[in-house]
Parts: structure tokens; C-alpha cells; sequence
């Protein structure tokens, strides 16, 4: 039921290794295209892994690559909502990293750089600069779920009447310090092919961009006589606090997440159209997801994919452009599919090309380190 509270997103807005704008990012996640490849650089710089997902063809300063990619994004995403110059902005920003580049050349004794300039608030102070419009901002540091409390955050400052227009989403340029971090940890993988609930997955590939959404209340689309591209209903969050790093291994705290939103919402299971992996390609990770879905989808089963064979784990800007897909998925009436998937592990529907279907229902799902897991819901407007 629609009502004056729900929230319509009507901005979409993408940086990433497969394209810098929409319509080129959604047929690039259709067809074979994969923005992963091997980088001489890290060759160079005697990184143990070597494959990444990077964005190729846009120079910038490094210092300030995730403040130019949340600016392509971002203005990509208000030229298509029609934003009007009375509305008033609030900013949600998810990131892990910041300003990668920046912490780097401080670690190599730069000391002519301010650290606090440099982190997710220091880019949402510029974004403000940037976008006079932007009168108050949030930024979340809750790694790889960052886009989804991002979203989370902007649904509630709708709902509560503090602002009119939501620019909500995440970043995350490429981060040597993250790619050591997860080599450190055996998270990457060998073969330098992310293969999501494979049976011979091997670990993840890190990546980077940025995923910016506008939203708003429906009644305000309605009155700008802006598009409405689908509706955001809601967003679940909990926290196993398990282990640092581990996933809780009867993935509990995902499940109680998939409750939640399918109870909030008076969803049966049978409705979920397609559900937008995390699909990290990592063992652990991938198992408990699969295992949290097969334990809430036991009768019906809907379809389950994901991205990032193709662009790359993108840390904050994961599930921001994750976000982006589910709408696109409802827009297009398409599911995309899963590359590099040969032999399932579990007993979930994985399609290995686009399933071209009525699409009304996408739950886009991510999780984090420290046992924080997050989903949100997009639904067809009318």
C-alpha cells in the first residue's frame, strides 16, 4: 500500500570499473563484460595478489578520487531527479576507507596532510561545499554494509520531515591498504576469479567506485512531476558481534535481518522477485549467506545473485551500488546473473545468464566485518 510515507527513489548516479554512467553500467552488467583484470602496478609494488577492479579513464588527484567519484555520481543522480533548487538536501554517506591515497602517503611520512580532512566526514564536508543545497550529513564507517545504514539513515530523515531530498550512497576508491589487509587475511583470491557460492570459490577481488541515490517522499516525486524509478521500503540492520572478522556460523544475525524486513513489511516469500547478493566469493562468507537464505526461503525459492564477479568487492560503495541495481532490475523488468558460476555448493537459485521477468520485489543484502549485516527492500511503484 502506498501511502504519503513511502520514500520513491528517483536519482540514480555510478562510478565503477564497468562504466561511469547508467545506461552503460546496466548493459555492461548483461552481457560478458567484467571490469576485474591484472595490474602491473601492483606487480610492481610486490603485492601477493594482483587482480583488481579499477576505474580506468578518470583522472583525477589521487588524494581526492573518492570525493571526484562521489561527484560524478552524485550529479549524475540529481540531473535525473529534476532536483528544484527550493528542496533541502541531506547527505548519507557510507565509506570503509575514505581517502585511501591520502592515509598512504601520511604512512609514508607526508606530514603535510591532515588525517581528519581525509576520512568520510572530511569528504562529506567537501560534498557539502560542493552542494550548497546540503544542509545537514551523515557518514557511516560500517565497512561493507555502509551503503545500506547510508540508506537506512536517509529513509529516517524523509520520514521524520528533517529534509526533502536524500542523497544517499557510498564510496570507496582503491585502497593498498585494504588490498594487504584482505591478502593478510586470505580473503583474495589465487586465481584472480571471483566464482560467488561456487564450489571451487577461492576468495574475493577487491574493487572501487561509488553508487549515489536520490530519494524522496512519493508525494514530493508526485508534486515535481518527477519519474519515481521504485520505492524504497525499508532496511534491516543487526550485529552478531561473533568475531572481528568471521561470519557467525549459523548466520543467525542475517537470518533475523531477512525476518525482520519480510515481517515489517507483510511480505510473503513467495514475493521476493530476486535477492541482490553480498556474494563475496569468499568460503565462509558465501556459506553463511547461502545458509540464511536457504533457512528463510525454505518453500519458495527466489532467484539469488550477484555482482561483484564483475566490478569487484567496492567496500563502502558495495551495497550503495548494489542499491542501484535492484532499482534497475525492477526498472528493466531483469535479473542480472552470476559470471564465473559453474558448480553450486548450496541449494539456491543462482542464474547463470539475465532472467528476463516481472520483477516487483528485490532485496539487496551486505554484510560487514564485526558481524553487522543489512538489507534493504525496493519495491515497483504502482
Amino acid at each position: 500500500m502506498l501511502t504519503n510515507n513511502n520514500i520513491a527513489v528517483t536519482g540514480l548516479g555510478v562510478v565503477c570499473s564497468l562504466a561511469n554512467n547508467i545506461n552503460d553500467f546496466w548493459s555492461a552488467l548483461l552481457n560478458d563484460s567484467c571490469g576485474i583484470k591484472n595490474w602491473e602496478d601492483l606487480k610492481h609494488l610486490d603485492f601477493k595478489y594482483t587482480h583488481a577492479s579499477r576505474v580506468e579513464n578518470f583522472e583525477c588527484d589521487a588524494l581526492q578520487r573518492g570525493f571526484l567519484f562521489s561527484v560524478a555520481a552524485i550529479d549524475q543522480a540529481i540531473q535525473q531527479a529534476k532536483v528544484a533548487s527550493q528542496e533541502k538536501w541531506g547527505l548519507f554517506l557510507g565509506t570503509t576507507m575514505g581517502e585511501s591515497a591520502a592515509f598512504e602517503a601520511i604512512a609514508e611520512k607526508n606530514k603535510t596532510l591532515i588525517p581528519e580532512d581525509y576520512t568520510g566526514f572530511g569528504i562529506c564536508k567537501r560534498l557539502q561545499q560542493k552542494y550548497p543545497k546540503i544542509k545537514t550529513f551523515q557518514c557511516f564507517a560500517t565497512a561493507c554494509a555502509a551503503g545500506n545504514y547510508a540508506l537506512n539513515a536517509g529513509l529516517d530523515a524523509l520520514r521524520k520531515g528533517d529534509i526533502t531530498i536524500a542523497i544517499v550512497g557510498g564510496v570507496d576508491p582503491f585502497s593498498k591498504i585494504a588490498m594487504t589487509g584482505f591478502s593478510r587475511s586470505r580473503a583474495m583470491s589465487p586465481s584472480g576469479i571471483c566464482k560467488p557460492f561456487d564450489l571451487d570459490r577461492d576468495g574475493m577481488i577487491l574493487g572501487e567506485g561509488a553508487g549515489f541515490l536520490v530519494l524522496e517522499k512519493v508525494e514530493n516525486a508526485t508534486k515535481r512531476n518527477t519519474n519515481v524509478l521504485a520505492i524504497i521500503n525499508d532496511c534491516a540492520l543487526s550485529c552478531d558481534a561473533y568475531h572481528p572478522t568471521a561470519p557467525k556460523p549459523d548466520a543467525s544475525g542475517i537470518i533475523d535481518c531477512f525476518n525482520q524486513i519480510l515481517k515489517n513489511n507483510v511480505l510473503k516469500h513467495s514475493k521476493i522477485d530476486w535477492i541482490s547478493a553480498h556474494g563475496t566469493g569468499t568460503k565462509l562468507s558465501d556459506q553463511s549467506e547461502a545458509k540464511a537464505i536457504s533457512n528463510v526461503f525454505k518453500a519458495y525459492k527466489p532467484y539469488v545473485s550477484s555482482i561483484k564477479p564483475k566490478i569487484g568487492h567496492t567496500l563502502g560503495a558495495a551495497t550503495a551500488i548494489e542499491a542501484i541495481v535492484s532499482v534497475l532490475s525492477i526498472q528493466h523488468n531483469t535479473i542480472p546473473h552470476t559470471i564465473n558460476h559453474t558448480n553450486s555448493e548450496f541449494d539456491i537459485r543462482i542464474p547463470k545468464q539475465p532472467v528476463y521477468t516481472e520483477v516487483n520485489h528485490v532485496l539487496n543484502c551486505g554484510y560487514a566485518f564485526g558481524g553487522l549485516n543489512s538489507i534493504s527492500l525496493f519495491s515497483s511503484w504502482n
